[in-house]
């Protein structure tokens, strides 16, 4: 059966018919952050008083849930003509690990296309303002094929560092992504250290590229500490951060 003529294509869109906004979470390597930011967002957004909805793609490696403390044996979905992603501090909150148990799950190729198509086809979201999708790292496959099936339906953002290394890699995501026609919402840069000189680099590289800053989120040396509690989450300085400017600029991007 090709792409195009797997029936969930059309489940999933009627899945996520009544989100406002999905976006997608990426970034060209892992370790820069993004699970962290992606929590994050959804945490910002759900108390600006936005209907928020938060999904963790990351089959090989999820990890959101022990940024935010979900226990996968106390927190199920509820099986109605589909699933229900359980509400974490008001966040309808769906990853593979409420099946997985925490186990290390060996699925590859083919496998891992047919279980990340039916986890979407299943899940039921309802009315959303926001969708906050944690993509694996990188252009795998998984993270092209919902590209483009949510295509026109979803606005990516996008995490790096502060790093000369990391600029190219991030461009050329840009890149591949508008060669899609799709226009990421921004880039943000994750674990900022104070350097003007290179903080002149970034910013006129992304002016070349017409790539729209986001903002910077400076290395926060309390985040570790407070992983696995959002009350602590709640507290830190790069909260503070993404919620009173990275959130707003997004909203503001689209139009929220």
């Amino acid at each position: 059966m090709s792409l195009r003529e797997d029936p969930r294509e059309y489940i999933i869109k009627r899945r996520l018919e009544k989100i406002r906004f999905i976006v997608p979470v990426m970034s060209y390597k892992g370790g820069v952050g993004k699970t962290v930011i992606s929590s994050l967002l959804a945490l910002a957004a759900s108390e600006n008083g936005h209907r928020v909805g938060l999904l963790d793609l990351d089959f090989t490696n999820p990890s959101l849930h022990l940024v935010l403390g979900v226990d996968p044996y106390k927190n199920k979905p509820a099986e109605e003509k589909g699933v229900i992603p359980p509400t974490i501090n008001s966040i309808s909150f769906m990853s593979l690990v409420f099946y997985t148990r925490d186990n290390p799950s060996p699925l590859r190729g083919r496998e891992l296309y047919e279980i990340y198509r039916e986890l979407l086809s299943i899940t039921i979201w309802g009315e959303k303002d926001f969708l906050v999708i944690d993509h694996p790292p990188s252009l795998t496959d998984i993270s092209l094929d919902t590209i483009n099936l949510l295509g026109k339906y979803s606005r990516p953002l996008i995490v790096s560092t502060a790093s000369k290394l990391s600029l190219n890699p991030t461009i050329n995501l840009v890149k591949i992504l508008r060669e899609m026609s799709i226009e990421p919402i921004g880039v943000v840069i994750n674990l900022y250290r104070e350097d003007e000189e290179l903080k002149r680099v970034i910013e006129e590289a992304f002016d070349r590229n017409r790539i729209h800053l986001l903002g910077y989120i400076n290395y926060d040396p309390d985040l570790e500490k407070s992983l696995g509690s959002i009350e602590s989450l709640k507290k830190t300085q790069i909260y503070r951060v993404v919620r009173e400017r990275i959130f707003r600029e997004v909203a503001r991007v689209l139009g929220a």
